[in-house]
C-alpha cells in the first residue's frame, strides 16, 4: 500500500512541475532559515551542558547594598576558595580562575620580535580539568597545572605557535619575559562554551610575575572567579547559608556585609551577572521568527494544496466509488506531502550547509560543526522533520479525502469544500507577517541610524586608541611626547579605562541626603578634555592645581551640590575644581552617568598596577591627515620604546559602534526574515493566481466574447488580493507598532515611531501583490478567447 502510495505521489509530483516547485522551494527557503535560526536558538541554550557534572557545577557570588543600589561581584581573594572548602562540607571542589581582560603576548623563545597578542589566557588551579570537562590529548591533567610556570594550550594554539599539538615539553615566552612550559595540550573549547582558553597558566605562576602581583595575591585582592563543584544532591541554598555563616569570610569583608550566592554553570551564559554576551534578549525574538517563518512556508503549502482541489475532486470521488475509504484516502495524501516536505527539507539542509557559514559572519556569531552533528542537534532536526510533515498533511488530507463522490462526480463541487476561506485566512497570515517584519526592520535601521548619529558630548571621529601595559611604563612619558610631535597629530591624551569599554567606579554620599551615590571614575591627564572635544559647563579657575578633579552635570547634581560649586569638597581630600557637560562614554542605549575625572599630573603609576585596566592613549588625528601611513609611524615609536609589546590599536568610532552590536545583529537578522517572508507571500501568489487563472479560464473568455477588456479582467483578479493586502495591513501595523514601541523602551535615547514607515510598508506589499498577480492576470486576459472556449 505504502509503495502504492509513493507512486502516486511521484507520479503527482511531476505531473505538476510548477506547483511542485514552488512548493518544495518555499518549503525548502523556510526550513533552511528557521534550521539556521533555531540551531543558534539550541546552541545558545546548550551552553556549558557538554560537562559530565554540569549540573553540580556554581559560581560564587558576592552582592552588596550600597545606599540603593545593590552590585554583584564575581572577583575574590585567593584564600576565599581554600576558606569556602573547608567550612562547607557539601562542597567537593573549587576552580580558582583568573582571567586576563587585557591581551597578552606570547613568542617563541628566540622570537621575541614574532610575539602574538592573545586574549584567551587565563590562570587556573590543576582542578580545572577535573571540575571541567576539557579533555586533554596530550598530557596528564591531574599534574598539568601543578607546578608555577607550567601551562596546558588548546590545539589550535599548538598548531598556531609549532605546527603539531606534539608540543608538551616545549615552552613559550610570556610578555616577552618569563618562560612558561608547556604540559598539556586540551581540546579546543566547543563553541557552546563559556570558557574560552587557548592558554591555562598554573595559578602558582601568578604570584611570581611581578611584585605587584605578589602584593595582590598576599594582601587578599579580590581577583579571582571561584566555581565550586558540589556533592551530588547538596542542597544549593544550604550551602549558600553555609557560606554566608563563614566567620573569616565576614571578617574579610570588614564594613561590605556582602551576602554570598551560588549562580549555576547553566545559567551563566544567558541571564547570568556578568557572562551574558546580549544574546538572552535576541533568543526569544529569534525563535519567536524562526516559528514564524516556518508557518509562512507550511501555510503556502497548505494554501496551494487545497486550492488544486478541484483539480483532484473527480480523483477522489472515482476512488471512493470504488471503495476507497476517507483513511486511506488521508494516508495517500499525507504520503504526497511526506514526499514534498522530504524534498524541501534536503534541500532545505543542503541550502544550510552553504550559507550557515556567510549567515553566522553577518550577525557575528560561531557555531562549531561538531554541534551541528552532535546527537542533541540531529535529534532536534528530526523532530522538526517530522512535525513538518505533520503540520503540512493536516489540512490537504483532510480537505481532500472529504469530498463526497456523488456530487463531484455529477458535477456540481464548486470548490468551496477546497477551504477558500481558510487559503485567505492563510494569505492574510502571510501578508501580515511580512508587513510586520518590514516595520520592524525599518524601525530598527532608523534606532541604529539615530544612534550612530547622536551627539556624545564628545569628538570620537579620527581618534586612534593604543592600549597600554606595564611594559611602556618606563618610557611613557618620552613614547607621548613623541606621538604629540608626530606630523597629523593634534593631540595625545591618556586615561586609565577606554571609553565605551569599561570605567572603574565607587561611591559618594549625597551631601543632602547622605545616600551613597555611585559615581564613575577616569585616571586622565591635562589633555583630556580638550583632545576628546569635551565641552566646559564650568571651566576650572586659572592657576588651580594640576590634581585636580572634573565632575559632569549628571554627577554635580546628583551628589546635591549646590551653591558655587568650584571648590566643594566632593570627598575626603578631593575638591571640585571644574564641571564638563555630560558625554557619553559607555553606551547611548543607558543613557548619560555620573562621571568623575580625576586629573593626575603624571598618570605613568597607572600602567604599573595590576588588574585589567592598565591604560589607554588616545590620539587625535588631523582630518586631512594619512591615516594608513600615521598609524604605521606611531606603530613604529610604539616599537621603539615598548620592547616586549606587539602594537595594538582601535579606532574609538569602532569601539563606539561595538557597544550597539545586537541591536546590529538584530537589523540584520530583520532584513533577512523580511526578504524570505515576502519570498514565500510572493511565490503563494503566484501559485494561487495561477490556479485562480487555470480555473477561470473558460469564464475568462465568456467575459471577453461580452466586451470585457483586459485591464477589467486584470483588476478583476487582482481585487482580491488587494482586499487582503489591506486587511493585513490592518492587522499588522497595529501589532508591529506596540511592539517595537515596547523594544524601544529599552533606550534612554530613542525616536519616535514614523509614520511614513506604515505608508511605504503598505505601499511596497500592494506594489509586490500587483506585480505578482499583474504578471500572471496580464497573460490569461491576452489570451485568444476562442482558444479558451472551443473544447465547449
Amino acid at each position: 500500500m505504502l509503495k502504492n502510495y509513493l507512486k502516486i505521489a511521484i507520479r503527482s509530483l511531476f505531473r505538476h512541475k510548477t506547483y511542485s516547485l514552488i512548493n518544495i522551494l518555499g518549503l525548502a527557503a523556510g526550513i533552511c532559515v528557521s534550521t539556521l535560526i533555531l540551531m543558534f536558538v539550541v546552541h545558545e541554550h546548550s551552553y556549558d551542558r557538554f560537562h559530565s557534572r554540569h549540573g553540580d557545577i556554581q559560581r560564587v557570588l558576592a552582592k552588596v547594598k550600597m545606599g540603593d543600589n545593590e552590585f554583584q561581584m564575581n572577583s575574590f581573594a585567593a584564600s576565599f576558595a581554600p576558606t569556602l572548602l573547608e567550612g562547607v562540607p557539601q562542597v567537593a571542589d573549587y576552580v580558582r580562575i583568573l582571567p586576563s581582560y587585557r591581551n597578552v603576548a606570547m613568542a617563541r623563545p628566540g622570537r621575541k620580535e614574532e610575539a602574538i597578542l592573545e586574549k584567551n589566557v587565563m590562570f587556573a588551579d590543576p582542578s580545572f580539568f577535573s571540575v571541567f570537562s576539557f579533555p586533554l590529548e596530550k598530557g596528564n591533567a591531574a599534574q598539568a597545572l601543578t607546578r608555577p610556570f607550567t601551562m596546558v594550550v588548546s590545539e589550535r594554539a599548538a598548531v598556531k605557535y609549532f605546527g603539531s599539538t606534539d608540543v608538551v615539553g616545549k615552552a613559550l615566552l610570556y610578555e616577552a619575559k618569563h618562560l612558561v612550559q608547556i604540559t598539556g595540550v586540551a581540546q579546543n573549547p566547543p563553541s557552546n562554551s563559556s570558557l574560552d582558553f587557548d592558554f591555562v597558566i598554573s595559578n602558582e605562576t601568578y604570584p611570581r610575575l611581578s611584585e605587584a602581583n605578589r602584593k595582590n595575591w598576599d594582601n587578599g585582592g579580590g581577583i579571582f572567579n571561584v566555581y565550586v563543584l558540589l556533592h551530588a544532591g547538596a542542597s544549593k541554598t544550604l550551602i549558600e547559608q553555609g557560606i554566608n555563616r563563614l566567620q573569616p569570610l565576614k571578617e574579610a569583608a570588614g564594613e561590605l556585609k556582602p551576602q554570598y550566592a551560588l549562580e549555576s554553570l547553566d545559567d551563566i551564559h544567558l541571564g547570568g551577572a556578568f557572562n551574558d554576551a546580549g544574546n538572552s534578549k535576541l533568543i526569544p525574538i529569534f525563535a519567536v521568527a524562526a516559528v514564524a517563518v516556518l508557518m509562512l512556508a507550511l501555510f503556502n503549502y497548505m494554501s496551494l494544496a487545497t486550492a488544486r482541489a478541484t483539480q483532484r475532486a473527480r480523483e477522489v470521488g472515482v476512488r471512493k466509488v470504488v471503495g476507497a475509504t476517507r483513511a486511506g484516502l488521508g494516508g495517500q495524501f499525507y504520503m504526497e506531502s511526506v514526499l514534498v516536505c522530504a524534498l524541501a527539507f534536503g534541500l532545505g539542509l543542503l541550502m544550510v550547509f552553504y550559507l550557515s557559514q556567510p549567515f553566522y559572519a553577518l550577525l557575528g556569531l560561531k557555531i562549531d560543526t561538531s554541534f551541528v552533528i552532535s546527537p542533541y542537534f540531529l535529534s532536534f532536526l528530526g523532530g522538526l522533520l517530522a512535525l513538518t510533515a505533520l503540520v503540512a498533511g493536516s489540512y490537504p488530507a483532510f480537505v481532500l479525502s472529504g469530498f463526497a463522490p456523488l456530487e463531484v462526480i455529477k458535477g456540481r463541487f464548486t470548490g468551496s469544500i477546497g477551504g477558500v476561506g481558510v487559503r485567505r485566512v492563510f494569505t492574510v497570515f502571510q501578508f501580515a507577517v511580512s508587513m510586520a517584519l518590514i516595520v520592524g526592520s525599518l524601525i530598527v535601521r532608523e534606532q541604529l541610524s539615530f544612534m550612530q548619529r547622536k551627539e556624545l558630548g564628545l569628538n570620537k571621529e579620527q581618534v586612534l586608541s593604543i592600549p597600554l601595559g606595564p611594559s611602556m611604563a618606563g618610557n611613557y612619558i618620552p613614547f607621548r611626547n613623541a606621538v604629540r610631535q608626530q606630523t597629523g597629530v593634534s593631540g595625545a591624551t591618556f586615561a586609565n579605562a577606554g571609553l565605551f569599554k569599561g570605567y572603574n567606579m565607587f561611591f559618594i554620599p549625597n551631601k543632602i541626603t547622605k545616600k551613597d551615590i555611585a559615581v564613575s571614575q577616569m585616571v586622565v591627564d591635562e589633555q583630556f578634555v580638550k583632545t576628546l572635544g569635551l565641552k566646559w559647563k564650568t571651566p576650572p579657575v586659572p592657576g588651580a592645581g594640576r590634581n585636580r578633579a572634573l565632575l559632569n552635570e549628571l554627577a554635580v547634581s546628583q551628589l546635591g551640590i549646590k551653591g558655587d560649586p568650584l571648590g566643594q569638597q566632593i570627598r575626603e581630600g578631593i575638591n571640585l575644581d571644574g564641571i564638563v557637560k555630560n558625554f557619553d562614554f559607555t553606551d547611548v542605549q543607558h543613557g548619560a552617568k555620573a562621571m568623575m575625572l580625576s586629573v593626575a599630573s603624571d598618570t605613568t603609576n597607572m600602567l604599573r598596577m595590576p588588574g585589567a585596566s592598565r591604560g589607554v592613549l588616545y590620539v587625535r588625528m588631523d582630518a586631512q591627515t594619512d591615516i594608513a601611513g600615521n598609524v604605521k609611524a606611531i606603530g613604529l615609536l610604539f616599537k621603539k620604546y615598548d620592547l616586549e609589546t606587539p602594537f595594538e590599536y582601535y579606532f574609538l568610532d569602532d569601539a563606539f559602534n561595538e557597544t550597539f552590536k545586537n541591536e546590529t545583529r538584530l537589523s540584520a537578522m530583520f532584513s533577512v526574515f523580511t526578504v524570505l517572508a515576502i519570498f514565500i507571500a510572493c511565490m503563494g501568489l503566484f501559485g494561487l493566481i495561477t490556479f485562480t487563472t487555470e480555473t477561470r479560464t473558460k469564464e475568462i473568455g465568456i467575459r471577453k466574447v461580452l466586451g470585457a477588456s483586459a485591464a477589467g479582467i486584470v483588476g478583476m483578479l487582482s481585487k482580491e488580493f488587494i482586499g487582503l493586502v489591506v486587511v493585513s495591513a490592518v492587522i499588522a501595523m497595529p501589532l508591529a507598532s506596540y511592539f517595537m514601541s515596547h523594544w524601544l523602551e529599552d533606550f534612554a535615547y530613542r525616536i519616535s515611531l514614523p509614520l511614513w514607515v506604515h505608508f511605504l510598508t503598505v505601499f511596497m506589499m500592494l506594489f509586490l501583490t500587483l506585480l505578482t498577480v499583474g504578471f500572471k492576470a496580464i497573460h490569461a486576459a491576452m489570451i485568444n478567447p476562442a482558444a479558451s472556449l472551443k473544447s465547449d
